[in-house]
């Protein structure tokens, strides 16, 4: 870092900061990519600042109007090496504000006419320029003989003509370089008021030096000016501000996988599956293209549930996310085979994920997209600077920083994943009462297809009719799930004896148990004897509570009372309106908002075995197969949840996967630049807005 005199020889670092200041000051701003312009203006539309190929010696222009969006009454325009102060020293004076400006345009001081230029001539004379009067124009040159201010007094120039008849022309360079343009030069039209061309003056002779990083600087101009390495810069942010910085940018980019098709699936296709080096080698893209598809789902969830615990990547607290994303928003691809059939284990899925995270952050991430997604977040405190508003060599230092602690970050992605998760994408849980639908529920008709029942589809439902033709289940699937009903009808009448329902949330271990029995003995169900009150031996026997009072039946899970079985036993005159005696058997939290639990409503008269298959089912405490993403935080708590080992071979351990994962963390295919962005990906990921 130098500290660079005088301030017009600094050069042109970080434009963006005459825009910033202005949209501080409340004035719009926009951008027009195809032209490569920006465009800022103020609140009252009486001033427009311009950035981009507007002429050819002037990248900045100025204009200033008595009435909105009228015809300008002055300009002014600034070539491209233009040190940004120097422009903000013009822009300020439009932006002033006081008690005796009149917003409406008629007091504004930079929209008057200029009286003369006296203040401008005895601010450059006294800080040593020297003048010459010659044809009508006056030419003040600095002491350095490097910056020249032409004032054109007769005539005085033309009003609208900027290029070539200015009436203020400023030239930075020295005098006669042979053809060779400036380095900079500034020019206003007639009527630029007094304000305007008087701030221009002081900012060409301010002594106060403007910091560079001398990487930066142009060698002829280091050449000629006179520079000093700058004195201890107390910067406006600490290392913590930068970690937090690089941790916000490594959560958004991992957060945004979801948004990527199929990438997640390309970035492992051609890496072997851990576990499978034991027998014969196997890489992720020649598995089923079922377990594929949901190898490729599970990676992103745990991709996008690790992104929230990024700031322990750069040695930070995770702070108080109290709404970490759990998994990715696609839906649970379709199954047809258990989840502990497997071709993967847990292991597998960690070492896949690691490389996802890593190969993601190594494509989407160089210094541009970094200053890009920074720009406008603020800087410690927030109440002064932004990323993008930070003097430039400040700017430029905190980019290489924050890349370099990215980089840091990508090497030790395996320690996102060496901890279990919780809930693990292939889970055991118990109770099944809790565990939800599950990913599959095709397979709890398999005990009616087994013992003969015909199958006949009609629009979304599937009917499944008994060999004896008086039993029947119906199956009716949605995009939400699927619900059963079964029932007994005397054949003669069509009569309807009894009927049960189950709900789309109902887990299928439990409508599968109901369907075994449906199936089993149907003699059972066709003339139903005894007590229906006997289908509750098993979860009296599990120890559920009975809650039971005179009019009402009612027993209730041990755990918070999560599950129950209820039927109404009052008189018919003493029931409340809309209730009846028949069973209603529910798991999950119900009620208002409630959306996550589920309910079985069986007929009074339901014959005791159908009864007893849910119970038991209900009160079973061996844990089921689920895929993690699938279990709902609202039960979670009273889950016990533990990873499923599928058949797979076992792989190496967490730790020995987090130390190979840390050598070798993309796949061949993937470039080994943290610049440069994959070759041919099916579907490139979309950046992260700033």
């Amino acid at each position: 870092m130098i500290d660079v005199t005088p301030a017009y020889l600094a050069g042109a670092r970080h434009a963006n900061r005459v825009f910033d200041r202005l949209v501080q000051q409340g004035w719009g701003r926009s951008t027009d990519d195809d032209l490569s312009q920006e465009f800022a203006w103020s609140p009252n539309h009486r001033f427009r600042v311009a950035d981009g190929q507007l002429d050819p010696g002037a990248a900045w222009r100025i204009t200033a109007a008595p009435e909105p969006l009228g015809t300008p009454t002055w300009m002014a325009g600034f070539s491209t090496e233009t040190p940004p102060e120097i422009v903000m020293a013009v822009t300020d004076v439009l932006t002033r504000t006081g008690g005796t400006i009149d917003w409406t345009g008629e007091s504004h001081p930079a929209l008057q006419q200029p009286t003369d230029r006296r203040t401008l001539i005895r601010t450059l004379t006294d800080a040593g320029w020297r003048s010459t009067y010659r044809a009508g124009v006056l030419d003040l040159e600095a002491p350095d003989e490097l910056a020249r201010v032409q004032v054109r007094l007769d005539p005085p120039g033309h009003p609208d003509d900027l290029m070539a008849h200015p009436h203020l022309y400023v030239e930075i360079g020295p005098r006669g370089s042979g053809g060779y343009p400036p380095y900079w030069q500034a020019m206003a039209t007639t009527n630029a008021p007094t304000v305007v061309v008087d701030a221009l003056a002081q900012a060409l002779t301010d002594p106060a030096p403007l910091q560079r990083d001398r990487d930066w600087m142009d060698e002829e101009l280091l050449a000629r000016l006179g520079h000093r390495v700058g004195p201890a810069n107390v910067n406006p942010y600490t290392e913590t501000d930068l970690r937090e910085a690089a941790a916000e940018l490594c959560e958004q980019v991992l957060e945004q996988i979801e948004d990527s098709g199929p990438v997640v699936d390309w970035y492992i296709v051609t890496r072997v599956i851990p576990s499978s080096r034991s027998r014969t080698p196997t890489i992720w893209g020649r598995l089923p293209p079922e377990q594929r598809a949901l190898a490729s789902l599970l990676v992103e969830d745990m991709v996008v549930a690790a992104a929230a615990s990024a700031p322990a990547l750069l040695d930070l607290e995770l702070g108080a996310n109290l709404d970490p994303r759990t998994a990715s928003r696609r839906r649970t691809p379709s199954l047809t085979m258990d989840l502990d059939e497997l071709s993967f284990t847990m292991d597998d899925l960690k070492d896949a994920a690691a490389c996802v995270a890593a190969s993601q952050i190594n494509a989407m991430v160089n210094r541009g997209w970094i200053a890009e997604a920074l720009h406008d977040l603020p800087v410690g405190d927030g109440t002064k600077w932004t990323w993008g508003s930070l003097p430039e060599a400040q700017h430029q230092q905190a980019l290489q920083r924050i890349d370099r602690l990215l980089a840091g970050a990508v090497e030790r992605i395996p320690e996102l994943f060496a901890p279990d998760f919780r809930p693990a994408p292939l889970a055991l849980v118990a109770p099944v009462y809790l565990a939800g639908p599950g990913h599959d529920r095709t397979s709890t008709a398999k005990p009616l297809t087994d013992r003969g029942w015909t199958i006949e589809k009609q629009g979304n439902t599937t009917v499944y009719t008994s060999p004896c033709r008086r039993l029947r289940a119906e199956s009716t699937a949605d995009a939400t799930g699927t619900s059963w009903t079964a029932s007994f009808n005397y054949p003669p009448s069509g009569e309807e004896v009894w009927r049960v329902t189950a709900d789309r949330r109902t887990p299928p271990e439990i409508v599968t148990a109901l369907h075994t029995a449906l199936a089993a003995s149907p003699g059972e169900l066709i003339r139903p004897v005894g007590n229906a009150e006997d289908g509750l031996v098993p979860i009296i026997a599990a120890g559920w509570h009975d809650n039971s009072t005179r009019e009402h039946l009612m027993w209730d899970a041990p755990d918070a009372e999560m599950a129950s079985v209820y039927r109404c036993t009052a008189p018919a005159g003493q029931m409340f309106v809309g209730e009846s005696r028949d069973w209603q058997i529910s798991g999950g939290k119900l009620g208002p908002g409630e959306v996550e639990g589920w309910t079985i409503e069986m007929s009074e008269n339901i014959p005791a075995p159908l009864l007893e298959a849910v119970t038991a089912a209900m009160a079973d405490p061996a844990p089921v197969a689920r895929l993690g993403r699938d279990l709902t935080s609202e039960h979670l708590l009273y889950l016990d949840v533990r990873p499923l080992a599928p058949t797979a071979a076992s792989g190496p351990s967490a730790r020995a996967l987090a130390a190979r994962t840390r050598v070798v963390l993309s796949p061949p295919a993937l470039a080994t630049s943290r610049s440069t962005t994959p070759t041919n990906p099916p579907d490139q990921p979309r950046q992260p807005a700033r």
